[in-house]
Formats: C-alpha cells, structure tokens, sequence
C-alpha cells in the first residue's frame, strides 16, 4: 500500500519518485467528496446526478465516508452500496455494530468489512477505472496520508475510522484513522492530482440540526427499557449499556454522540479553514436538516438532498468546463 505523507500542504503526487508507478495523466476534472457521517449518503445522489448530465471526474479523492462513496462507485460499485444505504433500518444499523470490548475502538468494524470485502474483493486502486486516493490521518504522527495503491478495502476502512467509534487499520505497520481529522474535504488532493477544475461536495454547512440521539431498537422490553419478565434480564441489562452509549430521548445524548458531535464540530472548523485556503471551483453543498449524525436509515432523504444539490450547480459546472476548452 502506497502512502504519500503530508500536513496540512501534502506533497504533490507528481513529485513522489516511484519505479513501480506509471506516470498519472493529467486530470481536468476532480472531485472531492467530505466526510459527514450520515449525510454521506448524499455522495450517491451528487455522482448519479452529475454522470447523468455526461459529468464525470478524471480523478476522484474521498474522505471518511466520502471515501466509501467514491470508492465504491470508481470501482463500479455504486449501484450496490445505493441498495445497501435504502435498505437500512434502525434495527439493522444496530446488527452491523460488532462491539468491541478490547481495543481502541468501539466498533471492530468486522461486519461492515466482510460486506465491503464480499463486494469489492481484493481489488486495487491502482487497477480502478480512474485515479482514486483515500485520505487516511497516522496515529502517531497526525501527518495526512493518501492512500492511492494496494487494496481498496483496507484503505476505504482506515479513511472512515471515525476515532473512539471504529478501530485504527493497520497498513504496513502504521495505525491509520479517519481522514477527516485532518482533511475533511480533500480539494487540495485533486489539485496535486492534476485536476484544472474542483468540485468540493462539502456536507458540514448546516449550523443548526447535525446532532441526534440514538434510540437502540428494543427487546423483550416496554418501550422504556424494562424487562417483562425475569427471564430478560440479560436483555435489560444490554439495552441500559446501549443507552448510556447513544443516549435516548429526553434524557440527552449518549458517550458516543457527544464524542461523534465534538469531532464533527472540530471538522467543521478545519473543512472551513482549508477550504478558504485553497478553494474549490465548485461547492456543491446537500442539504438535509433533519438527518442527524448517526441516521445513516435516511438514506432515501440524503440521496435525493445530493441529486438535488447537484442539479443547482450543473450550469456552473458547465460553464467552468467550456472555460479549459482551447480556442478553435
């Protein structure tokens, strides 16, 4: 697995000598899909959208589940990933969550891993129909890593391990970890990449609505958490520890909501400083106020919300694209 390492200026890819590699041609349209936990889903609907209209990138770069997304879709995948998104419900949100009561993470991931492993194999990035990069952060270091060789899964797993939630991945022996902490929007990849025209698909611009409190589906319950009959203690007892987690209504968000919701107030901050220091050409900016952090069963709403977002920008990005055309 090919790593480029970087702060907050990564090296630009053409610079990295590297036998193994062919030449990287010049791209004229990147995208940059965002990290935004839930909202994500939206990346689906801003790709079909643009491709829709004949738009499509030279050169794509994701981060966290923008990674996913673009990954996903670069390696013809998309379609597959829409069907998984629309056919989640809370209850089967809460079945793909392998606790992990060891480790640095509260999720080992292993679940979502095998599907992701069942679809995709042991395909490589640099065998993908187009230019992809992962955007990964190093443990130890903090520096900015682009993954853009070596086997897609691992690298779309260590771009979206979200700190505290999902374990760090491990690739040739350094712990990686979500993207977003220190690239949250990669326009500054596709730049490096080559790419005359950006196009930033940014999911953090609603001040107000990202929050949300997780309600664990119940068993054996009451509504409110209470075992009717002795035999559901055990029950009970897991559904008072899947609260103190994520919280449940009225009596405020849960550890992993607050920790979630700090990262993502914290992202925020750095997608609006990076993004004023090296400016995309395009924003296009989904809108879904309603979907919280962790309502990854709305995905109907943020698709559409992405195809929406997309069409209001597709005669700018026509216009930016007749400007690289040459002079006849």
């Amino acid at each position: 697995m090919e790593m480029i390492k970087g702060h907050l200026k990564p090296v630009p890819v053409s610079t990295i000598p590297d036998a193994g590699d062919e030449p990287v041609p010049a791209a004229k349209l990147g995208i940059a899909l965002g990290a935004g936990v839930a909202k994500g889903w939206a990346h689906i609907g801003v790709i079909q959208r643009l491709e829709e209209a004949g738009i499509v990138a030279d050169v794509t770069a994701g981060t966290s589940i923008g990674a996913l997304c673009g990954g996903c879709h670069v390696a013809g995948k998309l379609n597959e990933l829409e069907n998984f998104a629309r056919g989640l419900t809370r209850r089967r949100i809460f079945s793909l969550m392998d606790f992990s009561w060891r480790g640095s993470g509260l999720i080992s991931g292993n679940k979502l891993a095998q599907m992701l492993d069942e679809e995709i194999g042991d395909m490589l990035i640099q065998d993908l129909k187009r230019p992809f990069i992962c955007i990964a952060t190093e443990l130890l270091t903090g520096h900015e890593i682009w993954l853009k060789n070596g086997p897609l899964v691992p690298a779309i797993r260590a771009s979206y391990a979200l700190p505290g939630v999902f374990k760090p991945v491990n690739i040739d022996d350094m712990w990686l970890l979500d993207g977003a902490v220190v690239n949250p929007i990669p326009v500054s990849t596709c730049r490096a990449m080559g790419a005359r025209v950006v196009i930033a698909v940014n999911l953090n611009t609603e001040s107000f609505g990202s929050g949300t409190v997780i309600q664990a589906p119940l068993k054996n319950g009451d509504g409110n958490g209470n075992a009717v009959d002795d035999a559901a203690t055990a029950e009970q007892a897991r559904t008072a520890f899947l609260h103190q987690l994520f919280g449940r209504p009225g009596e405020g968000p849960g550890i992993t909501a607050v920790l979630v919701a700090a990262f993502n107030i914290s992202q925020d901050r750095l997608a609006r400083s990076r993004l004023a220091g090296d400016p995309p050409d395009i924003v296009i900016t989904p809108r879904a106020p309603d979907v919280g952090l962790f309502d990854f069963d709305k995905a109907d709403e943020c698709i559409e919300a992405g195809r929406e977002a997309a069409e209001r920008v597709l005669p700018d990005i026509e216009h930016a694209m007749k400007a690289l055309r040459p002079a006849h």
